[in-house]
């Protein structure tokens, strides 16, 4: 009895901590309880980012969750995430960044301290998403592409790319009518002083450029700039294509780059197409051709103005087609073979004296 009398009342022995639980000074016991990788390099920061302004945008995006510093680190961190992603438009990518800032915030709620690379690995992303009957089947797929998007940033094999059927290739639209360009303009006059500025940017940008509608709504002030020629000042659009200047195309017509040129010396880094707020709507150029038709004028559809201003350089002897695909920004010209009906019908004589005046005797 006397032996173990003595054991209980021995000092207690503090056993020093082997290298597995050692924890450096400097690191919170709530890092190493939540696995954080404690004073490591991160792999995103604002150094790796590929925009900037697309990052500040998105830190300005809110969240239902109760205000604090958790909240706060969430949607800085989620801001980061979403700017490494693909881009999307501006409507769709603050919405993607929402997702994701709940989910950081909701997942550091059990670690007590927000990190990406503890929270975006494919088993953490799926116990949050595959959880009982919390998100419809709707929502779980849209909250899946999401949150596989931003894990792909840090661990693309985890998130392989999924795997996309190409369908059948959709046809042009058919090129707009010769008189409806000069119709919309003389209608724009008539127009209450919002409506004809965003008609008349439409026009401008499809007729004299060749931009698309999505591009129309991410073309921004910056990017529109005087081009200074021997002959006269001519204005060129940098056209953006997630977030990249993919093209740039020149707007010689006078009257049509002076009003761009104003317009994006008024906005700044702004969008040029106006709109009332801070966000583009999502269909606003199809809305101008909808209230067009409420007040009686014709529609249009931004795709085939584009198309007739494809037409025109096609038709256009001095345009090779190696530039006309350049500036038009198509991959191949089977875009032509859909616009056949609008293009000048050539017979072999023509084709023949092309074919001399280009040195053709010697192809």
């Amino acid at each position: 009895m006397g032996r173990f009398t003595a054991l209980a009342a021995a000092t207690p022995v503090l056993e020093r901590p082997t290298s597995r639980d050692y924890v450096p000074g400097e690191v919170s016991t709530v890092s190493v309880i939540g696995q954080a990788s404690p004073s490591r390099v991160r792999r995103l920061t604002r150094r790796t980012l590929p925009d900037e302004d697309r990052y500040l945008r998105l830190r300005e995006v809110g969240i239902h969750r109760p205000a604090g510093p958790l909240r706060s680190e969430a949607i800085a961190r989620a801001a980061l995430v979403q700017a490494h992603t693909r881009v999307l438009d501006e409507i769709a990518d603050a919405k993607a960044a929402r997702v994701v800032a709940r989910y950081l915030y909701d997942e550091a709620l059990v670690c007590g301290v927000v990190d990406e690379e503890r929270a975006l690995t494919r088993p953490a992303v799926d116990r949050w998403l595959f959880r009982d009957d919390i998100f419809s089947r709707r929502s779980q797929r849209t909250y899946r592409t999401i949150l596989y998007a931003a894990g792909r940033t840090l661990y693309p094999h985890e998130f392989p790319e999924p795997h996309r059927q190409r369908g059948p290739r959709r046809k042009a639209v058919p090129a707009a009518e010769l008189s409806l360009e000069a119709e919309l303009y003389a209608v724009a006059a008539n127009l209450r002083p919002m409506l004809r500025a965003q008609l008349l940017t439409i026009l401008d940008l499809t007729t004299g450029a060749g931009l698309s509608s999505q591009e129309i709504r991410q073309l921004r002030g910056s990017d529109v700039s005087p081009l200074e020629l021997p002959e006269h000042t001519a204005v060129q659009i940098a056209v953006r294509k997630r977030g990249v200047v993919s093209r740039v195309v020149p707007v010689v017509c006078p009257v049509r780059g002076h009003r761009l040129l104003t317009r994006a010396r008024d906005v700044g880094n702004g969008y040029v197409f106006p709109i009332v707020g801070d966000s583009m709507p999502r269909n606003a150029v199809c809305h101008v051709s909808e209230e067009l038709v409420e007040l009686g004028f014709p529609g249009f559809n931004a795709a085939a103005l584009r198309n007739r201003w494809v037409v025109k350089l096609a038709s256009d002897p001095g345009v090779p087609a190696a530039m006309l695909m350049k500036m038009a920004g198509i991959a191949d010209l089977r875009v032509l073979h859909d616009l056949e009906a609008d293009l000048p019908r050539y017979t072999p004589e023509d084709e023949a004296k092309a074919l001399l005046r280009s040195e053709g005797e010697y192809l």
